[in-house]
């Protein structure tokens, strides 16, 4: 430890001029990173500790450094990338680095700020959906979890770190990049690293966990606001306690039917086959196929109808005829290393119900567009189906209902 703390200390004769940043940043200014940060020891141990956040994460960044114009400790994200396979970049500030090797415990306190950025990446991945305070506080929470799956961390550099978040925290609530109290920073982390502490979790559902904690505005477990349930609000509104019981059920009901699942639409062409039922050939047909669809960590099952329009070969039948069939589908994410980080590529087994029962193969890809929008790419083949689909994924709520662990 004092080894690399005299490294920190060396980094104190490097002093640039250059711009300051905030935390997050859309784009960034072309030139303003530099690829080492002035000790190669530094470096090498930085590098190695990014291939690792890389993994607990689940992301591929770029790695910077930058000296901040303002002279005072800075790093921060960028979803900007130099290379295709990449989920943005990550910039390191020189006088950050030189500020914490001052400090207690400097390594541990440099690791939960990489962490941090890290985490930023895997909210870009995922496409996070919340406010900046929000976003920042769900990172802090992240950086807390990280630190807390290390089980070899002492009393003192848990609150060291506890310590560096809160020193990070003000009260500038009208700044545009305010990022929360000192309390709420120091109180995010410590929930993080106490979600990392329980075991048999993972980075998935600790990234749900933080999202629940945040967005609860509860800090330290301080405060348990109580929400109105829709039984509350008809009977503050007047109604009968049978028609409470009856509406709120029914409301209830669907609630969890609706809010539980995501929707989805695709287009749909289908080959022609062969009926050996009723020895009829079709030509290739078109249709729609649309249903609901629950999203686990790394997999995913829908359900849904898809209806097809197919012309008979050799026929003056200008109508054609229509097939509709009930779809049940499992799907799986996996990774490819030549197919860019940012598209998500599964495969599964589908189970088709209409005019007989088949069962087919899937192969396809996920690709975020805009918030809550993904575009689905896949191809089906079945002993009664072949088909390619393009279409459009509407993730309804921001979290699941299935993910949502007690972390008290």
């Amino acid at each position: 430890m004092k080894i690399i703390a005299f490294l920190f200390v060396i980094l104190s004769l490097i002093a640039f001029n250059f711009s300051n940043s905030q935390c997050f940043l859309a784009t960034i200014s072309n030139g303003m990173e530099i690829n080492s940060s002035g000790n190669i020891e530094l470096d090498r141990l930085l590098n190695r500790q990014k291939v690792d956040l890389e993994i607990f994460f689940g992301v591929k960044i770029n790695l910077f450094f930058f000296v901040e114009k303002s002279r005072t400790g800075n790093a921060f994200f960028s979803p900007y990338c130099n290379s295709l396979n990449c989920n943005g970049k990550v910039v390191l500030g020189n006088y950050l680095i030189n500020e914490l090797s001052f400090k207690s415990d400097s390594y541990t306190r440099l690791m939960a700020v990489f962490a941090h950025e890290f985490a930023h990446a895997m909210q870009h991945k995922y496409g996070w959906s919340g406010n900046s305070k929000w976003r920042e506080l769900h990172a802090d929470y992240l950086a807390g979890y990280y630190l807390g799956t290390n089980g070899s961390m002492n009393q003192s550099e848990v609150i060291s770190t506890f310590n560096e978040f809160s020193s990070r925290g003000n009260f500038d609530f009208n700044n545009p990049d305010f990022h929360g109290t000192p309390e709420e920073r120091g109180c995010a982390f410590l929930e993080g690293f106490k979600y990392g502490r329980l075991g048999n979790t993972t980075v998935y559902s600790a990234y749900n966990s933080g999202k629940n904690y945040i967005t609860a505005n509860n800090p330290c477990n301080k405060y348990q606001p109580k929400r109105a349930t829709p039984l509350d609000l008809l009977y503050l509104a007047g109604a009968s306690p049978e028609a409470t019981i009856l509406v709120g059920g029914i409301a209830i009901v669907g609630s969890v039917i609706l809010f539980s699942n995501d929707i989805y639409i695709r287009p749909t062409h289908n080959f022609g086959y062969y009926d050996n039922l009723d020895n009829i050939k079709y030509k290739n047909g078109f249709g729609w196929s649309y249903g609901l669809r629950k999203q686990f960590n790394r997999s995913a099952l829908e359900y849904g109808i898809t209806r097809v329009k197919y012309k008979e070969e050799n026929s003056y039948n200008s109508y054609g005829k229509r097939i509709t069939y009930f779809h049940l589908n499992y799907l799986h994410n996996f990774n490819l290393s030549f197919i860019p980080s940012r598209v998500q590529t599964y495969g599964g087994l589908g189970i088709n119900l209409g005019k007989g029962t088949g069962f087919s193969g899937i192969l396809g890809a996920y690709l975020p567009l805009i918030d809550r929008f993904n575009l689905d790419l896949r191809c089906e083949l079945g002993n009664r189906i072949n088909q390619i689909h393009l279409g459009l994924i509407f993730k309804y709520q921001k979290d699941y209902l299935w993910n949502k662990n007690k972390q008290r």
